[in-house]
């Protein structure tokens, strides 16, 4: 791979990293950066984030796609339901623990391959998929409270739904502009109806976020999404999906390091332990082909 492109691919994953504790603030008002913000609703947040990726991306949405019924199925699993359930999460969740839990997206889009595609596993993704959910159980475990972190299983359940809408994907490819573009059209509607049924003094909680909230709300779109995803894709267009797999872990890393630096994440031995065993276990599975699946080792990347 080239410098030039590596050192892109490295920016896109610190942006990628750094979004878990944008994210945090966006909806809790963590660290603290504005006075008095507690944050906005998170589901309400999630509309700002989609009605603003459709605004920037409404050029790219024609020609229209030809299977209406699988374009909203994608729509929904990889975008407001996948956002809402990670944004619904970070309410509870760290962004240390969510960066990592996310990752599972890898070992579902690789077990819906099989159920899904006929997909064959070999005995190194299997043991990937087993070290991989082993550390997730010690991340999500809270043995001290006897039970398990809300926050990151709705997490999971956000990292699963974007698998299932990888696998929608295969069946209707889009290039990644028009992709998006029916993504943020499809999202920003049901969104803004749950947030109205569901969630109160929305306009308020924004104003109190001021201009920071804002940038948050214009990071998560223009760096995370209109950057990030160009970028991606070219990088695709150039190299093997298994040469860039391993590099895009650093996303999590950087996830994890940022949520201990800014926000203060508790750096306990089960975030290490159960994080290094689920990133383990993900370079495993992202390092064997899938054939039937080729890009199932990116799929936290295709789905952000």
């Amino acid at each position: 791979m080239r410098i030039r492109d590596l050192l892109a691919l490295i920016a896109v994953c610190a942006v990628w990293g750094v979004n878990f504790v944008v994210a945090k603030f966006s909806i809790t008002g963590s660290p603290g950066w504005v006075p008095g913000f507690e944050g906005s609703p998170p589901l309400f947040f999630a509309f700002l984030r989609f009605a603003l990726l459709f605004a920037i991306l409404s050029p790219w949405l024609r020609p229209r796609p030809q299977d209406m019924k699988a374009m909203v199925g994608i729509a929904l699993s990889m975008g407001a339901l996948q956002y809402a359930l990670m944004f619904l999460g970070l309410q509870w969740a760290t962004p240390s623990g969510m960066a990592i839990t996310l990752q599972m997206g890898v070992p579902f889009a690789t077990l819906l391959s099989v159920v899904m595609l006929k997909e064959r596993l070999g005995l190194p993704r299997i043991a990937g998929i087993i070290i991989a959910f082993a550390g997730i159980i010690l991340v999500v475990a809270r043995p001290g409270i006897g039970g398990l972190s809300f926050g990151l299983l709705l997490g999971i359940g956000a990292a699963f739904t974007g698998a299932l809408g990888m696998i929608l994907v295969k069946r209707m490819p889009l290039d990644s502009m028009r992709m998006q573009a029916w993504i943020g059209l499809i999202s920003w509607p049901p969104l803004l109806a749950l947030s109205l049924v569901f969630e109160r003094d929305q306009i308020a909680s924004v104003m109190a976020g001021g201009w920071p909230f804002m940038l948050t709300v214009i990071f998560t779109v223009l760096l995370v999404n209109v950057f990030g995803h160009g970028v991606f894709y070219k990088m695709l267009q150039r190299y093997d999906a298994t040469m860039i797999a391993p590099i895009t872990l650093l996303a999590p890393l950087i996830g994890v390091i940022s949520g201990i630096v800014i926000t203060g994440d508790e750096a306990g031995w089960r975030l290490f332990v159960g994080g290094g065993l689920a990133l383990f276990g993900v370079g495993i599975i992202a390092l064997r082909p899938n054939r039937a699946l080729p890009e199932a080792g990116l799929a936290r990347e295709k789905t952000l």
